[in-house]
Formats: structure tokens, C-alpha cells, sequence
């Protein structure tokens, strides 16, 4: 069985997860195939943008239940550093957008999985809860970070200790995820932004993406000499020159990533 299909729309490319009837948990096989998909994506000249989103009813589960996952003990951590450290720093580390759709549920690593993303979109039907408590784990796949950085701490303390669910909605207005759409919708609607981003400055998206994670903890002063140092790179780029062209004649920007 594929465990993650893969396939263009013009310069989107769409990641599935593929495991619907566990609700895409992340059983042994997922994680090495979607890193290959997604090392395969970044790789490609001509996807310059990436949506990743769930088969079925959930978007991930996280660690598949009864799986030899939980049966691999003291094993179960250099497996998450052979396997889903490098996904998820892939997914933070890339100059290409990744939108994430999320189907329906997501819990666990599953919650780290879609955090990881650049713009995550939930359907209303979709929920996200960290149920590592529940189970007598520790969190992961990010989950300690990205959520407390989304939320603030006391939000992630909350939801982490209690193990308490959070809707989609909730999502959105706590500042999780960026948006809640219907259900009908999601795929359209991450779609669309998908596009749009892979009609937008390769060069300068990028660039982008580097300030934000390189800003979270840096001091004022380092994060204004980056922006200046950042600002001169694009600024030479001929995309740029492209942008302000367009924009004085009032037409779409073609954007080459030059």
C-alpha cells in the first residue's frame, strides 16, 4: 500500500497522506515515503509550492496505535530521529511555501505535522488535540514548540496537561491555524492559496519564510541588520524588477525566480 500519493497540479505539489483506515497515523513506512515525496517536491524546479493534507475522515493521528511503534521502547527515539525529525525540519527549513489542509482530526505528532506547514487550513469538522497525556507520553514532532509559539504558553500548558481538544474554529481564533473553512471548501480553498504562492517570487517567499523562524528569538538588532542583509538580496533579484513593473502598469507580476 502507498502510504503517500503524490501528484502535481501545475506547480503545486500535492502530498496525501494515505493511510485513511487509521486515520493516516503515522504507522512505520509513512514517515520514510513522505519524506521522499517531500525531498522529491523540493528538488523539482517546477513545484513552487507544496499542499499536504489527509485521506478519508483524518488528517493524522499521530503514532498508530497497537503499531510496533509502541512496541520499539527505548527504540522509539532514534526512530523519531531517523524518520519524523527530519520531515519536520524539511517542511520548516524550505524555501518553497507548504500549505497544510487539514481534513479532520489531528492529534499527536499529527498536531507537529500540520504546525509545521506555512499556512494550515482546517475544515470546521476538523479538531486538534495533543493526546500524549492520555496516553502517558511526552510531546513531539515539534508539538512543544510550534503550539506554545502559536498560543502562548499558558494556552499549550492548558491543552498539553489536559489533553482537551480544540476545534476548528477555536483553532483559527486562538491563533493556531490561519483558517476554518467548510468542510466542502477545504481542498478548494487550499488550493487557491497553494496557487497563488506558486505564482508569487520563489526568491522572495523564501526569504520570507528564513526571517520569520530566524526572528522568533533573536534581538531587535540582529533581526533589523538580517532584515537589511535580506532586503539586499532581493532587491537584486530580477524578480523584484519584475514586481515594481507590474505594479506600475497595473498588470499581474510573472514572477521566475531569478
Amino acid at each position: 500500500m502507498t502510504l503517500v500519493l503524490s501528484e502535481r497540479r501545475g506547480a503545486v505539489a500535492v502530498l496525501t497522506l494515505n493511510n485513511p483506515a487509521q486515520y493516516n497515523a503515522m504507522r512505520r513506512g509513512l514517515l520514510g515515503e513522505l519524506g521522499a515525496a517531500l525531498n522529491a517536491a523540493l528538488a523539482d524546479d517546477a513545484v513552487r509550492a507544496i499542499l499536504l493534507t489527509g485521506a478519508g475522515k483524518g488528517f493524522c493521528a499521530g503514532a498508530a496505535l497497537g503499531s510496533e511503534t509502541f512496541d520499539a521502547g527505548a527504540d522509539v527515539a532514534p526512530w523519531m530521529r531517523a524518520e519524523l525529525s527530519p520531515v519536520l525540519e524539511a517542511m520548516r527549513d524550505s524555501a518553497k511555501p507548504i500549505v497544510v489542509a487539514v481534513n479532520g482530526p489531528a492529534a499527536g505528532a499529527g498536531v507537529g505535522l500540520a504546525l509545521a506547514g506555512d499556512i494550515v487550513l482546517a475544515a470546521r469538522s476538523a479538531k486538534f488535540v495533543l493526546s500524549f497525556v492520555k496516553l502517558g507520553a511526552a510531546l513531539d514532532a515539534g508539538t512543544s514548540l510550534f503550539v506554545q509559539r502559536a498560543i502562548g504558553v499558558a494556552r499549550a500548558r492548558a491543552l498539553a496537561l489536559l489533553g482537551r481538544p480544540l476545534s476548528a474554529e477555536q483553532a483559527e481564533q486562538s491563533g493556531l491555524i490561519f483558517q476554518a473553512v467548510d468542510d466542502e471548501r477545504l481542498m478548494g480553498e487550499a488550493m487557491a492559496i497553494a496557487e497563488q504562492l506558486a505564482a508569487g517570487p520563489p526568491i522572495g517567499i523564501g526569504l520570507i519564510k528564513r526571517q520569520i523562524e530566524a526572528a522568533w528569538s533573536a534581538p531587535l538588532a540582529e533581526v533589523l541588520d538580517d532584515e537589511a542583509e535580506q532586503q539586499g538580496r532581493a532587491f537584486v533579484t530580477a524578480d523584484l524588477r519584475e514586481g515594481a513593473a507590474a505594479f506600475v502598469e497595473k498588470r499581474a507580476p510573472n514572477f521566475t525566480g531569478r
